[in-house]
């Protein structure tokens, strides 16, 4: 790895993340910022981690760590990146299940090279009984549906 710091494009939890062939397009299936659990603890599987990094040649060891709310390790997976000739790598790392002993909010290290580069955090609530997700889940506020499409002009 050079001297210069990679940059992180995209760092995702993610139901499943995958290359298309033979495009070599990613693909990035169920993006999730919150894991609803009907009772603690609880065992989650699928889980995914999506990382694109910019500046990066490669040639370095990778890892995610996800800590708790007290900062200790629930678990980590790592892998070695070898030298690659472009400057923008994406790839995914697979987590076995993880057992979340407790709701709260955790965090997402990524850690190249002993180098920390981002943070972000997720959480784990309790879901309602007898409840989906609570109202407007996944509804940015203030979104409003974009008008329809019309095929002729205004007063034709």
């Amino acid at each position: 790895m050079t001297g210069v710091a990679p940059q992180v494009n995209a760092f995702l939890l993610c139901d499943q993340a995958f290359q298309q062939m033979p495009t070599g397009k990613w693909c990035v299936i169920g993006t999730f910022g919150v894991i609803f659990a009907r009772e603690f603890p609880v065992t989650y599987a699928p889980f995914t981690v999506y990382v694109c990094l910019s500046d990066f040649t490669g040639d370095a060891m990778v890892q995610v760590t996800i800590r708790d709310a007290s900062g200790g390790v629930v678990r980590a997976v790592r892998g070695q990146i070898p030298r690659i000739p472009m400057s923008i790598l994406e790839f995914a790392f697979p987590f076995p299940p993880i057992e979340f002993k407790t709701a709260g909010s955790y965090t997402l290290e990524l850690i190249v090279a002993d180098q920390f580069l981002a943070a972000r955090s997720f959480r784990v609530d309790q879901m309602p009984a007898n409840q989906g997700p609570p109202p407007g889940f996944g509804v940015p506020p203030g979104a409003h549906p974009a008008p329809p499409e019309h095929d002729e002009p205004p007063g034709a």
